[in-house]
């Protein structure tokens, strides 16, 4: 009986004991002199961000920094005569994907045309069509909208020699901002998109990237995505799709449908587009792993998690004040609500389901929490006055009893923060500079 109970004392214990802090080994890997912004980290431990070699808002021009094998490459910055102002990368595994704008012009630069969008419920009213006028002016070839019927406004020789059909009827550029990808297996950069219109919020998994077009105001955004190195043109309508998200199969993003936001996916299996959601209120903000989807929902004036899964859609959060951010891996679902006081970090078990664990409970605000590999990272604002990094280990079946670890402890900001490989990412602000940190166990 004596031993019995030291072993039952001893498990009790166990249980009510946090979790010990990981040891890391953290350094600062972007470069002296530069200004540093939007880390983001793979399962493989892939990283990638964006930096200016000046803060000085004339002259700065963005560039994209990947960081693997403990060595850090300036991916874009010898690359100024054929591209500017990269931006937002998006990894998986080894694969890279971030806009930026492209410097080259000419004819082969145009070789995707928008399908159109059906004439509207409300009457015969279509978008309005446009033609280029091709002109030459110092040795480059310009091209210009023609509105109207543009037949009269269009240089047939000088569209010939252009080797472009500019009489093919088409709507007005929208900008230079194109879509690039780079992986690790092959390590170059190719340009993805090329028509002269804004390309903006590529994600990628493997070879796959979804992304958003505009095209040109007032006609809204186009989801697109390149799957097995085909270009496809997932939705044609006159309003707003974005937030394209893909994992595994399965793509996910939100747009509007004419009364308010919504979620649509597609299955690649089968190549059907279905709408998730269709209510009177806003669904943004999808996030996906495999089949199963989370995203914000504002049935009142506060937001809610819900939950697709099986073909059902389930309200997860269970607080009245606002649920933000949720983010998904595997099994495990991560979010922001407010307590009634500030925000905490609350997470919910898919298999276990119940309630969720609210994973902080402190008189500072938790929040922008990441997760993988059953760790999870966000800012907390532990002194009410700069943000700090702080993590938690899931993996336990006892996640309500740990206690989250603190993982920088200054007087200046710790932010962005994300996690991929057991490894954390984030921006710290040293000295008014942004860098950026890893912090890797040992």
């Amino acid at each position: 009986m004596k031993r019995g109970f030291s072993i039952l004392l001893f498990m009790l214990l166990l249980h009510a004991l946090p979790a010990r802090a990981i040891d890391f080994d953290i350094n600062r890997i972007s470069g002296d002199l530069t200004y540093n912004f939007d880390p983001v980290i793979s399962e493989t431990g892939l990283a990638a961000w964006m930096y200016y070699q000046t803060n000085d808002a004339v002259t700065a021009h963005s560039h994209i920094a990947v960081f693997f094998n403990n060595q850090r490459y300036d991916l874009t910055d010898e690359m100024a005569t054929t591209m500017n102002a990269s931006a937002k990368p998006s990894v998986q595994s080894n694969h890279l994907a971030f806009i930026a704008n492209s410097m080259v012009f000419n004819s082969t630069d145009y070789n995707w045309e928008l399908r159109e969008s059906p004439v509207r419920d409300e009457g015969d009213v279509r978008e309005i069509p446009a033609l280029y006028k091709a002109y030459e002016e110092g040795g480059e070839q310009r091209l210009e909208p023609v509105f109207g019927d543009g037949q009269s406004g269009t240089n047939e020789s000088i569209v010939a020699e252009a080797g472009m059909g500019t009489n093919a009827v088409r709507r007005h550029p929208s900008g230079i901002s194109e879509i690039w990808t780079w992986s690790i297996d092959k390590q170059e950069v190719v340009r993805v998109t090329h028509d002269g219109r804004n390309d903006f919020g590529p994600a990628i998994w493997g070879g796959n990237v979804i992304w958003q077009k505009a095209k040109g105001w007032p006609f809204g955004w186009e989801m697109m995505m390149t799957r097995g190195g085909e270009m496809n043109q997932l939705t044609t309508n006159y309003y707003y799709d974005m937030g394209g998200k893909i994992s595994g199969s399965r793509a996910v993003w939100y747009g509007w449908d004419g009364y308010d936001y919504e979620i649509f996916t597609l299955d690649f299996a089968s190549g059907a587009i279905s709408q998730l959601t269709s209510n009177r209120f806003d669904d943004v903000a999808p996030v996906l792993w495999e089949d199963t989807i989370v995203w914000e929902g504002y049935p009142a004036v506060e937001a809610d998690i819900y939950m697709w899964r099986d073909g059902a859609i389930t309200k997860i959060s269970t607080s009245v004040d606002d649920d933000l951010y949720p983010r998904i891996w595997q099994d495990k679902i991560v979010w922001q609500g407010f307590d009634g006081d500030d925000y905490e970090i609350y997470l919910y078990d898919i298999n276990k389901g119940g309630e969720p664990i609210k994973l902080t409970s402190n008189k500072h605000d938790d929040t922008n929490p990441e997760i993988h590999d059953n760790l999870v990272v966000w800012m907390g604002y532990q002194d009410n006055l700069d943000s700090e990094v702080f993590y938690l280990d899931v993996s336990s079946v006892n996640v309500a009893d740990i206690k989250p670890v603190q993982l920088t402890n200054n007087d200046e900001d710790d932010r962005e923060v994300k996690t991929g490989a057991r490894q954390i990412i984030w921006v710290a602000d040293i000295e008014g500079q942004p860098h950026i940190m890893l912090a890797k166990p040992k």
